[in-house]
């Protein structure tokens, strides 16, 4: 076993990758155990060591160990699985990838996401959605949403953009949070994932929401934090409990057959293409992307156009292997050297 290697891959995050897993982090870094049937979450994370501790079944051990206890795995095989996806430089030291990754993402049990063949996004929480949109757009701007529209600016987003993805500001939580359940049985909105298992709302610290479409209605929404992450803070936050679609999948039907359709990680990313004219969808996680999703795609020519880094570039290879298998041929761009995604390279770019 390589010793570097096996140090490096310790050191990937465990939450990051308890979060790639589809597993959801609740306050205290802690988590519903995989390993045994439990109600209460008694499985705590601790980022600091980057191990983990199960105070119901004793199970513990490091970011490896999760890993392998999740997908089954013997302990090096994970080791060089995790060292595929998470750590820079893994295939330049002569690795071939894993056999495992050819089967590029681990399987999610059915319990902990459900499948997106059996859920069926709900009527009933597209409303609720869209009333939660309207009501804190109809808010006056607060210094949080000052702040938010001031951030998205940064990041070179144009009122238009905005606009047209319908992306919104949770401007007073509180005030939300009282709307909601003022207005829907809190079992209907634990139900659509809006609240959490102590029934608040989940995007606390989450302030900017970008809206998920199907034809032209909301059915999903995720939030992101102003600016950068502090204190181990995810970047975002989404519902709790329903399968995350694909980010602008409305623009397929009304593209030609035999055009470039380009495909980002991120929503921001996707926007940023989508501002330049260029037709793009995000297919988010590569952990939480389903193979069925493809086909959508047989009608296009495939662009890539993921981040620089080494996570970036894992994931581009792993949805390559998605597309290969279902016949899809694919090429990839790169961003510039020196920009670290789509979104700073074309902001940057435009402001020089």
């Amino acid at each position: 076993m390589n010793i570097n290697i096996l140090e490096e891959t310790r050191k990937v995050d465990i939450v990051q990758v308890v979060q790639d897993l589809g597993l959801k982090i609740q306050e205290h870094r802690k988590i519903l155990c995989p390993f045994h049937e439990e109600k209460t979450p008694s499985l705590y994370l601790y980022p600091n060591s980057n191990t983990y501790h199960c105070f119901g079944c004793g199970r513990h051990g490091d970011v490896i160990h999760f890993y392998a206890g999740f997908t089954k795995l013997e302990y090096k095989q994970a080791m060089h699985e995790l060292a595929f996806h998470y750590v820079p430089g893994y295939l330049r030291k002569g690795a071939a990838p894993p056999a495992h990754t050819t089967s590029p993402r681990p399987e999610i049990p059915a319990d902990q996401l459900p499948d997106t063949k059996e859920y069926e996004y709900q009527p009933l929480h597209t409303e609720i959605f869209e009333a939660f949109k309207e009501y804190c757009e109809s808010l006056d701007d607060t210094e949080i949403s000052v702040q938010g529209m001031r951030y998205l600016q940064e990041r070179g987003f144009a009122d238009y953009t905005l606009r047209t993805f319908g992306i919104f500001m949770v401007k007073d939580y509180h005030a939300a949070n009282y709307f909601l359940r003022s207005r829907y049985a809190t079992a209907d909105l634990r139900a659509c994932g809006l609240y959490n298992e102590k029934d608040n709302l989940v995007f606390y610290k989450h302030s900017i929401i970008i809206p998920y479409y199907q034809k032209e209605r909301i059915i999903f929404l995720q939030g992101r934090i102003i600016g950068s992450p502090v204190n181990r803070t995810p970047r975002y936050q989404f519902l709790s409990g329903v399968p995350i679609p694909l980010f602008n999948s409305d623009l397929l039907p009304k593209v030609r057959t035999g055009k470039v359709v380009y495909l980002t990680e991120g929503a921001f990313d996707c926007m940023t293409l989508v501002q330049q004219g260029l037709p793009a969808v995000s297919l988010g996680s590569v952990t939480l992307f389903k193979k069925e999703w493809a086909k959508l795609f047989r009608r296009f020519e495939l662009c890539f156009w993921f981040d620089n880094d080494a996570a970036g570039q894992n994931a581009a290879k792993a949805y390559r292997t998605i597309f290969e298998e279902a016949g899809l041929s694919t090429h990839a761009r790169s961003v510039k050297e020196g920009f670290k995604d789509v979104n700073e390279y074309f902001t940057k770019r435009d402001n020089d």
